[in-house]
């Protein structure tokens, strides 16, 4: 074994936000973690990633021989899709359903408004040709594919349209995917610099609007993503960094990232808040608090996920680029697993403004990295939730990011001022009330949202733990706790990189998915075997690069024990009562074969989900599966953090003071100000006050205290 082997003890990961880049370096022998947060650089995100990762090598005095694993988070794919910068895509369908796309669910998804707008598809009219060929539900060919109709489309949509993707998506082609297969087979022979992506491997179910949405979007994020993922490898390689990079999937899961932006890029859509939540349930876990919601706020949005026995939910149906943000049915549908999350637009970067009727609104417009908030100084003049917490005392000018960048209050003050001043406080020149109304409105904003998500989901948020974290979250946590009825807030070490932490913990891991319809008394269950060998041997070769490096770094260099690493199964089923229009995910449990035994234990635990679900126990009709899920992964790593003990010592020293903007408790109060990484377990102390991080500020009310515990967690109680 080579020393740079033995050296290769450090995990990497890099989370590429909308306004900051996080990197964390951790010590897989010591639990060490470095971390690092550095601007974006939206016109070339690779940039901002190279750089962060280079300051972080240096921040933590080690050499690139001595990083094993590289895990990377990223907002490409997601910003292409709600910028609408993706490539020009064109959509090859059987004919006579080109229309799929502009007729959707034929759902209002808000019946009052006369004016409503849906979200306009990805492809024109002009790109959407349909060819001769058809297929049956039931997998039959009815009209065998016609070659020459192929030839002509793709030739139209090339030399014509100037596409620069092709989505192909043909009608039942999850029963028989041979003639998408063929279509592929063409396209690539005869335009092999386009991308292309087919239905029957990017999301091979059932629903044909849901499956022609979730094609078009890989497609179409497809180029931009491989062209960022291949500058940013390049860039690593440069700074002779070795191991193959990973990409952090919307699951929960990572993959190796040359396999996932050539298969299917619309998995790394929620890669960024998949990985907080990832983090945040792993936080949860360390303290004993299996049910929490996990609170991420950066600087462009904030992010909720519910976390229930440990971890967090997973959907296999959402929407991203929203027309109208929370309503669903606003934006464009997917077929992936996903964590499921609550996106609301609020982040540090949200601009405050007077809506049409007077009032003001905050989001979901962000200033984000550039020009940024009024106080960064580079040209920004519309205020935003980071102006305002500067101008209530919750941030500190001369320490933001340890003191990288010095923000500007008297900038804050104006733009607040004379933009929200002349409808709200027109005989005021004060910053102070209307700096409050932006931050009290953005948490009543998320409290809402909050409220709402947890009552369709049947959750007493009383009997929850906050899990605060995100470059502005800690600031935002205690009043949103508040708001919310929740008593405890839980902010983490390093809270305002925990995103890139999680991209550290998330496990490698491979979702499919394959249709399979009947009823469940007569399922084929030689035929269910044979789908779930074939899934687990093809999940084992994609993960085999990230497998190899993980084994290598362990010292366990015979590649005989990698496809030996200890990979496990998770089973799943889509299940509906015969007739309904609409299935729920159930798990298979993990002491059961594949075969008859396992159906009385299916039975129960589709009833037992299904009233979870809708309040009452399904009716006495037959049950049909609709599709067979799988999830084959490796076990994640697990970070020790400065693990102590949790005996409370005496009360601690605040550095300093400085006036914290309370109205409850009558304005300004003085508030001690702590250093972060002065602070041991053990140690407690009252509200007003705020803690300092490099990455964030966590903010404790006057009717609080916080306590550092044993893993350097800081919890925040707050009185009844």
């Amino acid at each position: 074994m080579t020393n740079e082997t033995e050296n290769a003890m450090h995990g990497l990961a890099i989370d590429v936000g909308g306004t900051f880049t996080d990197v964390v370096l951790v010590d897989d022998h010591t639990g060490q973690l470095t971390f690092t947060k550095v601007l974006s650089t939206p016109a070339d995100p690779a940039l901002g990633s190279i750089a962060g990762a280079t300051e972080a090598l240096e921040n933590a005095g080690i050499v690139p021989a001595q990083v094993g694993r590289i895990v990377h988070a990223t907002t490409v794919a997601t910003n292409a899709l709600l910028e609408r910068k993706g490539a020009i895509t064109g959509l090859i369908t059987t004919a006579g359903f080109t229309d799929t796309l502009a007729i959707g669910r034929e759902y209002r998804y808000d019946i009052y408004d006369l004016n409503l707008t849906q979200p306009a598809p990805l492809v024109d009219a002009a790109r959407r040709l349909g060819v001769s060929e058809r297929i049956t539900a039931e997998g039959q060919v009815l009209v065998v594919l016609d070659d020459a109709d192929v030839r002509a489309a793709l030739a139209h949509l090339v030399e014509q349209e100037g596409v620069e993707a092709i989505a192909i998506c043909l009608l039942n082609s999850f029963e028989w995917p041979a003639h998408e297969q063929r279509i592929s087979k063409l396209a690539a022979a005869l335009y092999p610099s386009i991308a292309i992506s087919a239905s029957s491997a990017v999301a091979a179910e059932i629903r044909e609007y849901e499956r022609t949405s979730t094609t078009v979007v890989d497609a179409y994020v497809k180029p931009m993503v491989q062209h960022y993922v291949a500058r940013l490898a390049d860039g690593l390689k440069d700074l002779q960094l070795q191991p193959p990079l990973a990409m952090m999937l919307s699951h929960g899961g990572i993959g190796p990232a040359q396999a996932v932006t050539q298969a299917f890029p619309v998995r790394i859509i929620e890669s960024g808040p998949a990985a907080g939540a990832i983090a945040a349930a792993a936080f949860a876990r360390s303290v004993g608090r299996n049910n929490a919601i996990a609170f991420d706020m950066g600087g462009t949005t904030a992010k909720l996920s519910v976390i229930r026995d440990g971890e967090p939910a997973i959907t296999n149906d959402f929407e991203v680029a929203h027309v109208h943000r929370f309503r669903r049915g606003s934006g464009l549908p997917l077929q992936i697993s996903a964590i499921e999350l609550l996106e609301i637009g609020a982040g540090g970067g949200s601009i405050a403004h007077i809506d049409a009727l007077g009032l003001l609104k905050v989001g979901p417009e962000s200033a984000g990295a550039s020009p940024g908030p009024a106080c960064y100084g580079q040209g920004g003049t519309a205020p935003t939730i980071t102006d305002a917490d500067l101008v209530l005392g919750y941030l500190d000018a001369d320490s933001f990011l340890g003191g990288d960048m010095t923000l500007d209050p008297s900038k804050a003050r104006s733009a607040i001022v004379q933009t929200l001043g002349p409808s709200l406080a027109p005989d005021s020149n004060s910053s102070e009330p209307l700096a409050w109304g932006i931050h009290d409105l953005v948490n009543e904003n998320m409290a809402a949202a909050t409220r709402a998500h947890a009552a369709e989901n049947g959750i007493d948020l009383r009997g929850f733990t906050l899990i605060a974290f995100g470059g502005a979250g800690p600031i935002h946590a205690y009043a949103l706790a508040k708001k919310l009825g929740i008593r405890e807030v839980i902010c983490p070490f390093g809270a305002g990189v925990a995103s890139a932490i999680g991209c550290l913990l998330a496990p490698p891991a491979v979702d499919a998915v394959r249709a399979m319809s009947g009823r469940l008394q007569e399922l084929d269950w030689a035929h269910v075997r044979a789908v779930e060998a074939e899934i687990f041997a093809q999940s084992q070769e994609v993960l085999d690069d990230l497998l190899r490096a993980d084994t290598h770094q362990l010292g366990r260099i015979d590649d005989r024990d990698i496809r030996m690493s200890g990979l496990a199964r998770q089973l799943s089923f889509d299940m509906q009562c015969e007739g309904q229009g609409y299935s729920i995910t159930v798990p298979v449990p993990s002491d059961h074969r594949l075969d008859e035994s396992l159906f009385e234990a299916i039975t129960t635990a589709f009833s037992e989900r299904y009233e979870a679900i809708y309040g009452h126990l399904p009716p006495p009709v037959p049950l049909e599966v609709v599709a067979f899920r799988s999830r084959v992964f490796a076990p994640g790593k697990a970070l020790k953090v400065n693990e102590a003990s949790d005996e409370q010592t005496d009360v601690s020293v605040a550095n300093t003071t400085r006036p914290l903007y309370f109205p409850a408790a009558g304005g300004f109060v003085d508030g001690a100000v702590y250093d972060r990484y002065t602070l041991t377990p053990g140690h407690a102390a009252s509200g007003p006050a705020v803690i300092e991080e490099r990455e964030t500020t966590v903010l404790v009310g006057p009717d609080a205290t916080f306590r550092i515990d044993g893993s350097n967690n800081l919890i925040i109680t707050i009185d009844e």
